[in-house]
């Protein structure tokens, strides 16, 4: 049964500032997170206390904004450090928190053009109780040429951080609301407190602390001149950070980390032997390593799916340059396409031929791939053999809960995806269609009648 819990918003006898904030001030009291929903690592809150949170707080900004639309005027003359106390609690649930929604933020984004524009200048001092100081950074945050208390002082940073006790609920959410907020001359102005937050965030040891704080970085990168991001030290300890986080491949995947690490990479480093090094750092810390020591059983197919896409990406970004891992890269392509066609498996078949098609194609200008042929045209007949013997049958049948057509579409991608990769190589490669695909589709013609059509 749906909770419904009514919040008084009523406006009436609020015609003045003070009684306008007393009433929001009362409101925002209702916010405060509980306790027992600020969990630790690996911990998991109670789902009906979350839902329960979640509604009230729904009907509690509903209230606000209510409240403040209908005293727009009173709420104008009220100071902006009064009107950040009042709101505070509302703006902490800004955010992907799990007790926070897609309705509450909606609901967030219609009272903000009522805030004062001087808040996120406010909001910034009032965060730094709540992260420890960076061993890398000085007291102007300056980059340090050896990290205070030497290499394992970062160990030390993780012993107590505010930002996750109690009292720190939603302070991630208040620093990226204040960031978003700046112009690139404010950003600049307040670097200071600015840089230290998000570099603790991003060199935490729990990965969605990290992946928070590369999210607030690409808030403020393109609004800082990287000239000053240069001469303050900082652009190596943050690349340093995200290709470490990259390298971790934890899961559940974080997927938009690379492209920051990438937008930084191409800002900060000029095109040539820094940029390339930092893109080698990228291949062989989160690819090259991921694929070696990606876990077994499901929670390593994630990894090793996510490993797939950014790998694409990669190719994107370096074209040729991805030939030297070839002796790396195609077998652990192939390697999980010879998996029989299961359900949970489809995925990475997907992935995987995605990504195979995107490196044969990529790397066509080297005339390299010549000597996978044998590799690639061996393991994708044998897959296409499979799908057409057990794919066709139960194997596929209970993908998407029994979906015919999704099964269907789900086949169809697989089938199209290897055509492509044949049709590639036989485009690169024309000596295959007189020397290999004969002797492959008279092995079972009316296998590979649909993939070698006869001449």
């Amino acid at each position: 049964m749906a909770i419904v819990e009514e919040v008084a918003a009523s406006g009436a006898g609020l015609s003045s500032p003070a009684d306008l904030l007393k009433r929001v001030e009362e409101l925002s009291e209702k916010l405060a997170l509980p306790r027992e929903l600020v969990v630790g690592f690996m911990a998991q809150p109670d789902a009906d206390a979350i839902y329960r949170y979640r509604i009230r707080a729904l009907n509690t900004v509903k209230g606000i904004k209510d409240v403040l639309k209908e005293g727009a005027s009173a709420w104008g003359e009220i100071a902006a450090e009064d009107q950040l106390k009042a709101v505070e609690s509302v703006l902490r649930l800004n955010g992907d928190d799990e007790w926070s929604s897609y309705e509450i933020r909606a609901m967030i984004d219609d009272l903000l053009p009522v805030l004062s524009p001087s808040i996120p200048l406010l909001i910034l001092p009032t965060l730094r109780q709540y992260f420890a100081s960076h061993p890398s950074l000085t007291s102007a945050s300056r980059a340090l040429e050896r990290p205070r208390g030497g290499q394992d002082s970062t160990i030390d940073l993780h012993d107590h951080q505010p930002f996750k006790s109690p009292a720190g609920w939603g302070v991630i959410n208040l620093l990226a609301f204040a960031i978003s907020k700046l112009t690139a001359d404010q950003t600049e102005k307040n670097i200071g407190l600015i840089i230290p937050p998000t570099l603790v965030l991003m060199d935490d040891w729990e990965p969605c602390y990290r992946q928070k704080g590369a999210r607030i970085l690409s808030i403020w990168m393109d609004k800082l001149d990287r000239d000053l991001i240069k001469r303050m030290g900082i652009d190596k300890l943050l690349l340093d950070s995200l290709i470490h986080t990259i390298s971790l491949n934890s899961n559940p995947p974080l997927g938009d980390v690379l492209d920051i690490t990438l937008k930084l990479t191409f800002r900060c480093r000029e095109e040539g032997e820094k940029r390339t090094k930092v893109l080698e750092d990228i291949m062989e810390k989160g690819i090259v390593q991921g694929w070696v020591y990606a876990p077994s059983g499901l929670e390593g197919r994630e990894v090793s799916i996510h490993i797939a896409r950014m790998m694409e990406r990669m190719c994107g970004v370096m074209g040729t340059g991805i030939t030297r891992w070839l002796k790396t890269v195609i077998p652990h392509l192939l390697q999980p396409l010879q998996y029989p066609p299961t359900p949970l498996v489809i995925p990475h078949y997907l992935a995987n031929l995605s990504c195979l098609l995107c490196v044969v194609h990529t790397v066509r200008p080297t005339c390299r791939i010549s000597r996978w042929r044998g590799q690639i045209l061996n393991v994708l007949s044998r897959l296409w053999v499979q799908l057409h013997e057990r794919g066709l049958s139960s194997s596929l049948d209970d993908v998407d809960d029994g979906d015919e057509e999704d099964n269907s579409h789900t086949k169809t991608q697989l089938q199209t995806l290897i055509r492509q990769v044949f049709d590639e190589l036989i485009d690169q490669i024309p000596s295959i269609r007189e020397d290999e695909l004969p002797r492959i589709r008279a092995l079972a013609p009316h296998i590979f009648a649909e993939l070698i059509p006869t001449a």
